[in-house]
């Protein structure tokens, strides 16, 4: 029996370490020029987001948690003209019912959207979203302005995105889920470095 627990104490101790965020640019080079495309150069920032990180999220966002792969190394970009910051990029997944969606984040230095873009979707309601009206619900929007479009469940999006999206609700919901945790992470790990962009 004492073989059996230390067997398993070993596998969940090896599954931690090997645990890698599903959060990254395939082709960080081509994706944030796509973003910002006066961009002369990038620069990368890389941080972990633990168990702390994690609980600040259930407390800012109840009802939503960060999935367990999520936890370990995330990179925030920087988009750079020379030595100025245009904003920044990030990619974060969320769980659907078509799998993970991969959502590419344009930030700008006061952490509002400023656009995105679908890395990874296998769900059939994106040619529903994945247009400028759908988009320009979250452009220029701040993490509380985005958070005033969540219905009282804190799980799903109000009456004024669902709206817009009749087609794809379902998506419509991880999107703004995904927005939220983004811009609220991209604060709680990296905010202390990027007041050095403003």
């Amino acid at each position: 029996m004492k073989i059996i627990v230390i067997i398993l104490l070993l596998l969940l101790i090896e599954q931690n370490a090997n645990a890698v965020a599903y959060c990254s640019l395939r082709d960080p080079l081509a994706q944030i020029a796509q973003l910002y495309p006066n961009k002369t150069n990038q620069l990368s920032i890389v941080k972990e987001v633990d168990d702390n990180v994690r609980e600040q999220v259930q407390v800012a966002l109840p009802n939503n948690d960060l999935h367990f792969s999520e936890l370990g190394k995330h990179t925030l970009y920087v988009a750079m003209q020379g030595r100025v910051a245009l904003g920044y990029v990030h990619v974060r997944s969320e769980q659907s019912q078509w799998g993970l969606v991969e959502i590419v984040w344009a930030i700008d230095k006061n952490l509002n959207i400023t656009n995105f873009a679908f890395q990874r979707c296998r769900s059939p309601q994106q040619k529903f979203i994945n247009n400028s009206d759908f988009k320009n619900i979250f452009i220029g929007r701040s993490f509380n302005e985005l958070k005033q479009l969540l219905s009282s469940n804190g799980l799903s999006a109000n009456r004024y995105v669902l709206d817009r999206a009749p087609e794809a609700t379902e998506l419509a919901n991880v999107v703004l889920r995904c927005a939220l945790k983004t811009l609220l992470i991209t604060d709680i790990l990296w905010g202390n470095e990027l007041k050095q962009f403003k």
